[in-house]
C-alpha cells in the first residue's frame, strides 16, 4: 500500500504509526494548499523578497535560488519554509495576476479550452442578459467569420403572422427594422419616433418583385435594363426615358424610311438623302409623327422645314397600305377672301383703296395709287395660272361691285389694276373709273414660287 494519496498526494497514516499528529498535519498543510488552488504567479524563476504564509507560485523551467532544482513544480511558503508539490494533468487554478482561469497539461499552464454551451439561460458579453435579451454583447464590434466557404446568420420565426427580423435603435427606441414582420414580405421600414413606422420597400414572397409603398425618389441617372436601352427600344414593360421617341427630346430620332411599316409610334426627323420613302413635297427635310393602333393601321403627319405645311396620310394594311398624302388647309395655304369665303392661297395680296396686306406669304410688293381707280404693285410676280387668280368683292346678293382691268409689266414686275363701276350689256364691261369701297378690297392670287420658277425656265 503506497503511503500517499494518488491524486494529492497527501501523507497517510500508516498502521501502528507513533506521532500520528505529525503526518496528519503534514496532509492537512498541502491539502490546504491545493483545495481551492490560487497563484501569485505563473512561470516565475526567482523567490520573492516578501512572502506570505500560503502563497503558491508555479514555477518555471530554471527556477533559481531556494527554488533551484524544481523545474515546473508548485512552490507554496508554508511554516517559514518551502513546500513544493508536483501537478498533476487537469489540475485548475486562479492566476491572481489577472484572474484568469489556467489548467495543468503535463508541460505548461495554459487557458483551459470551453466545452459546449448547451441549455444555459442567458450570456452576456461585457453586459448583463435579461428574460427576453438572453444574449447580451456590449462591444464596438461584432465579428461573425466564416468556417470554411461562407457563413450565414438565421432568424427562425415559428409562424407567418410572427417577426424575424433586425432592429435598429437610437437610445433603444427603433429607427429601421428589415425583415418579415407579421407575415413572410420581406420589408424594409423606417420610423422617426420608434412608433409610427412607414415601410419603404416591400418584396413579395411569391414573385420577388419589389414595390415601394410610401413612393421613390431617384437621384442620379437610372441604367440597366429596366429601362429602355434605345430611342426607339419597344421591349414590353420598361420605363422610358426623356428622348425616347422624340418625347421631350430637343433633337428628334433620326429615322432611314418614312414608309416602314414598323417604325414605332413617335416623333422623328427626316433629312435628305439619309431618310428615303414617299414624301408629300420635295423637301424631304422635316418632321414627322407617327401614331395609331397597330403596325396594320396607323396615321402620319409631316411639316417641311422650309414652309407652314402639314401634311397627313393613313396606312390600312387591309385597304392597300398607304394612301395619298393630303394637305391640312389652315392660314398658311389659305385665305379668306373679300366675300368671306376660303380661298387657296400662293402669295396673296389683299389690294384696298389705301394700301395693301400680305397675310399669307409675303410677297414684298410696293403699293401705288396712281388716280382714280387706278392702282399700281411693283416688285410682283405674275398671277397664278392655276386656280383663282382674282377674286372681286360682290354685294350681299352676290353682284359684283367693281369692274376691273389688269395689265401686268414682266419686264418691271408691274402689276396695274384699274377698276370701275360694272355695267352689264349682254356682258360685263367697264363703267366710270371708281375706287375700291371702303372696308373692301380685292384679292390677287400671284403664282406659287415654284410655278413662277417654272414659268422662268420655259
Amino acid at each position: 500500500m503506497s503511503d500517499t494519496s494518488p491524486r494529492l498526494s497527501l501523507p497517510l497514516i500508516a498502521p501502528a504509526q507513533a506521532q500520528k499528529h505529525v503526518t496528519h498535519n503534514e496532509a492537512l498543510q498541502r491539502l490546504d494548499v491545493l483545495a481551492q488552488l490560487t497563484l501569485q504567479g505563473i512561470n516565475q524563476s526567482a523567490p520573492p523578497s516578501i512572502v506570505e504564509e500560503g502563497q503558491v507560485w508555479a514555477l518555471g523551467a530554471g527556477p533559481t535560488d531556494a527554488w533551484a532544482g524544481q523545474p515546473g513544480m508548485l512552490a507554496a511558503w508554508m511554516n517559514g519554509a518551502w513546500l513544493f508539490v508536483a501537478p498533476m494533468d487537469g489540475w485548475r487554478a486562479t492566476d491572481l495576476s489577472d484572474g484568469a482561469i489556467k489548467a495543468w497539461t503535463g508541460s505548461a499552464w495554459d487557458t483551459p479550452a470551453i466545452g459546449p454551451l448547451e441549455d444555459i439561460e442567458g450570456l452576456g458579453i461585457n453586459a448583463s442578459y435579461d428574460g427576453f435579451n438572453r444574449l447580451v454583447v456590449a462591444s464596438e464590434a461584432s465579428l461573425f467569420s466564416h468556417d470554411g466557404a461562407g457563413h450565414q446568420i438565421k432568424v427562425n420565426k415559428a409562424a407567418v403572422t410572427d417577426t424575424a427580423s433586425l432592429l435598429f435603435q437610437t437610445a433603444f427606441s427603433g429607427r429601421a427594422e428589415m425583415g418579415t414582420a407579421g407575415d413572410d414580405a420581406f420589408a424594409i421600414k423606417v420610423s422617426g419616433d420608434g412608433i409610427t413606422w412607414n415601410t419603404g420597400l416591400l418584396f413579395d414572397p411569391a414573385t420577388g418583385q419589389a414595390q415601394a409603398p410610401a413612393g421613390m425618389q431617384v437621384s442620379g441617372q437610372m441604367t440597366g435594363t429596366a429601362i429602355t436601352q434605345t430611342n426607339t427600344d419597344t421591349t414590353p414593360g420598361r420605363l422610358m426615358k426623356v428622348g425616347d421617341f422624340g418625347l421631350g427630346a430637343t433633337v428628334a430620332p433620326l429615322i432611314n424610311d418614312i414608309n416602314a411599316t414598323n417604325l414605332p409610334f413617335g416623333q422623328y426627323r427626316t433629312t435628305d438623302p439619309q431618310t428615303v420613302g414617299t414624301f408629300p413635297t420635295s423637301v424631304e427635310w422635316g418632321h414627322l409623327i407617327n401614331f395609331g393602333s397597330s403596325p396594320s393601321d396607323f396615321m402620319q403627319l409631316f411639316a417641311n422645314v422650309l414652309d407652314d405645311k402639314l401634311y397627313m396620310r393613313r396606312y390600312r394594311a387591309a385597304t392597300g397600305g398607304f394612301q395619298p398624302w393630303r394637305t391640312f388647309w389652315n392660314t398658311a395655304n389659305t385665305t379668306v377672301d373679300a366675300n368671306g369665303f376660303i380661298r387657296a392661297a400662293s402669295p396673296i395680296v389683299q389690294l384696298s383703296d389705301i394700301g395693301h396686306e400680305e397675310p399669307v406669304e409675303p410677297v414684298g410688293a410696293i403699293f401705288e395709287k396712281c388716280d382714280v381707280g387706278q392702282y399700281r404693285l411693283s416688285n410682283v410676280g405674275p398671277l397664278a395660272q392655276t386656280g383663282w387668280s382674282v377674286e372681286i368683292p360682290r354685294d350681299i346678293n352676290g353682284n359684283r361691285q367693281l369692274f376691273v382691268d389688269l395689265d401686268y409689266d414682266a419686264a418691271n414686275a408691274t402689276l396695274t389694276l384699274r377698276t370701275s363701276t360694272p355695267v352689264w350689256d349682254g356682258h360685263w364691261q367697264a363703267g366710270a373709273p371708281c375706287d375700291i369701297p371702303q372696308d373692301r378690297w380685292i384679292d390677287l392670287r400671284f403664282a406659287p414660287f415654284a410655278e413662277e420658277g417654272a414659268d422662268q425656265a420655259g
